[in-house]
């Protein structure tokens, strides 16, 4: 499929790390929409399909689908955030099959659910996944909601909500310390000043916004963080 996305620039991540040198790439203007129509927040194998079989949590994930909207390619040497995002939908699958759609106006590399894991870009790409941090980001949508829909349904998921859907938080949290291990980035949680000075480690969409500009609040206030980054330092320790 083709990109739509900006050319990519000459920034060199070796350099000394500059925000408004960053923020003036190509590849890092929006904006980008990561939100879901309706008809992807279910299984796109239409209502009434039989349940999907759970992938071993160290299984490849699936490449059913490829994400349209791309800004060329990088050297993995430059990647230095783990980006978490929440699909503002209920499955990996559909989130992974509305980044295929010509219509979307996002990608991410990686969506997982309690049940399955779907690569939708290689590490290599450059995601539409979040202004600042595309170039240098890799991108995980976890299944799950952030923000409340018009009228205020359907309703953000709350901590206990996330917490009962421990399979994607490990599912996620396995995926994102491989990568991180792979990556040369630490299992660490960055603050928003960490990320402002340009250091290596977990960020969210949600700290993109406050720190590089944007609307975006996902995974949301309530997603365990705590929980997930323990998640996440046990399957590098094992690693």
């Amino acid at each position: 499929m083709g990109s739509a996305g900006p050319p990519p620039s000459a920034f060199d991540v070796d350099d000394v790390f500059d925000l408004g040198t960053l923020l003036k790439n190509p590849e890092e203007q929006g904006p980008f929409e990561c939100s879901i129509p309706e008809e992807f927040q279910g299984d796109p194998d239409g209502e009434g399909a039989p349940p999907r079989p759970v992938q071993p949590l160290k299984a490849s994930c699936l490449r059913d689908f490829r994400a349209v909207r791309t800004s060329g390619t990088r050297q993995l040497t430059v990647i230095r955030w783990i980006v978490l995002h929440s699909t503002e939908g209920e499955t990996a699958r559909g989130s992974a099959s509305w980044h295929a759609n010509p219509n979307a106006k996002g990608s991410a590399h990686l969506h997982v659910d309690d049940r399955e894991c779907y690569r939708t870009l290689t590490d290599d790409v450059i995601p539409w996944g979040a202004p600042g941090a595309n170039k240098m980001g890799w991108h995980i949508e976890h299944a799950g909601r952030a923000a409340n829909g018009p009228g205020g349904v359907p309703p953000r998921w709350t901590r206990e909500k996330w917490l009962s859907h421990k399979e994607t938080l490990r599912r996620g949290a396995f995926k994102s310390a491989r990568h991180a291990l792979r990556f040369g980035i630490p299992i660490k949680l960055l603050t928003n000043d960490e990320l402002r000075a340009g250091q290596k480690g977990f960020i969210t969409h949600a700290m993109c916004s406050k720190v590089f500009g944007g609307d975006h609040s996902d995974p949301g206030s309530n997603f365990p963080l705590d929980v997930y980054m323990e998640f996440a330092k046990q399957f590098a320790a094992e690693v």
